[in-house]
């Protein structure tokens, strides 16, 4: 008696695990192509952006070279206006040393009070020194009074007349007409032209005259500086 096997099943089996692995390997294949796939758009859209970026980075050292050049062309600028303006003082001030002095002259005349003799007068860097005698301590602040009161308007020197309290104008003697006209100017354009003035010295004295009597008088030393206009 022969005997016979059944080999059906397992042929079965052996088909099912073939396709379940047919299958897996699909699975594999499609996840592998859907990682490269986003793998891919991430590099690229990193690219972009990194191309995006080296444009923007461009552009900014661009307009940082053309900010360098103008900026050197500012400095460049300045440079010529300083030097322009250091020329210029130098001209002021010989301007001012040429026509000084008698601006000066003609201020302290137009100051000085009848009873005030002025006896030495020395000029430097530092301002002006008076030296001078009056009758009495009263003249003395009298002609201080006077220097203050000698002032620049655009129509050349003058006496302050009236500067009222918290007033926009001043009233002016302009003392290079004659008959001693009386203007009024904006406050801005009225310029004193001695300031700060100071007492340094105020002493009584005594002194023996032709008829044998006694004389007193003082003597007086101021500083100030001068302003000598345009």
């Amino acid at each position: 008696m022969m005997m016979r096997i059944n080999l059906l099943p397992s042929r079965q089996v052996k088909t099912r695990r073939g396709q379940q692995s047919q299958q897996f390997l699909y699975i594999a294949a499609f996840v592998l192509l859907v990682t490269a796939g986003g793998n891919y758009m991430w590099v690229s859209a990193k690219q972009d952006t990194l191309k995006g970026l080296s444009g923007q980075v461009s552009s900014l050292t661009r307009q940082i070279a053309e900010k360098d050049s103008v900026l050197k062309e500012v400095e460049s600028i300045n440079k010529r206006r300083a030097e322009v303006e250091k020329k210029l003082a130098v001209l002021n001030a010989l301007r001012a040393a040429k026509s000084g002095p008698v601006r000066m002259m003609d201020a302290l005349s137009r100051a000085t009070v009848d009873k005030v003799w002025i006896s030495a007068f020395t000029q430097d860097a530092k301002g002006v020194t008076l030296k001078g005698s009056a009758v009495t301590n009263e003249d003395v602040a009298e002609f201080m009074r006077g220097l203050g009161n000698v002032v620049w308007t655009p129509k050349g020197m003058g006496r302050l007349v009236e500067q009222r309290h918290g007033a926009t104008t001043s009233r002016v003697e302009l003392l290079a007409v004659d008959g001693g006209v009386i203007e009024e100017f904006p406050v801005s354009q009225v310029q004193t032209f001695f300031r700060g003035i100071d007492l340094k010295k105020s002493e009584a004295k005594d002194s023996q005259n032709k008829g044998g009597g006694v004389d007193r008088y003082v003597d007086f030393e101021l500083s100030m500086a001068a302003n000598y206009g345009a």
